[in-house]
């Protein structure tokens, strides 16, 4: 039975992915922060901003696992540069950027060869897409977890661990908010057809939830 650990499960795309990897059969582990009840998975309690918690909780996987889904995140809507809050920027960086990091190198020694990580980062990341503005600190985490996981890619790809950055569409969730164009388990299909499709060669890519490169 193949297993997966998915990091931020309580609620919206984590939640989907808890509940599709079930009903195929894996074996799921999934991080939650507060008392959430999910009886498709084995919950683990972790913050991605609480390093201990998140080495604690990876102790407690007594299963090599398959698969690492890093999906913890949030959103600040700055959309100009007068309303750029530094307190709140640096939660964003915190929980955006260096807490998939962290969950990376909690988790990934309970990564078998040819694992992968798989982190959900957003267009909204993309320099080279940027022709929008705004959302200052959710871009600027995104961009930099996206260099982060490409880092990351190179570093693990000797371990034979894959490493991808997946865009999940503007999803139907509380954070992407009921104007969005993509239903939650139309989003979540598609990403888990992608990450099953992964090879070697396309570790450290960014695609979307249909499998399409994205610029960086």
């Amino acid at each position: 039975m193949p297993s997966v650990v998915i990091v931020g499960a309580s609620r919206g795309i984590g939640r989907e992915f808890v509940r599709q990897y079930a009903a195929a059969g894996w074996k799921v582990f999934a991080t939650v922060r507060g008392d959430e009840a999910i009886a498709e998975a084995t919950l683990l309690r972790a913050d991605v901003t609480d390093e201990a918690s998140l080495i604690a909780a990876a102790a407690a996987v007594s299963d090599d696992i398959d698969l690492l889904i890093l999906n913890a995140g949030v959103n600040v809507h700055d959309n100009t540069w007068a309303t750029i809050d530094a307190a709140h920027w640096a939660e964003v960086m915190a929980v955006n950027t260096l807490g998939p990091l962290l969950a990376a190198r909690a988790f990934g020694g309970k990564l078998r060869a040819g694992g992968t990580i798989a982190a959900l980062s957003s267009t909204l990341g993309s320099i080279g897409a940027n022709s929008g503005g705004g959302l200052y600190s959710y871009r600027m985490s995104k961009a930099a977890l996206n260099a982060g996981l490409k880092t990351l890619a190179i570093e693990l790809k000797p371990r034979g661990i894959g490493v991808v950055a997946l865009h999940p569409g503007w999803v139907k969730t509380d954070m992407g908010g009921v104007g969005a164009e993509v239903e939650i388990t139309d989003s979540v299909t598609g990403l888990r057809r992608v990450i099953a499709g992964l090879t070697p060669e396309a570790t450290g890519s960014f695609l979307d939830y249909r499998g399409n490169a994205l610029p960086w």
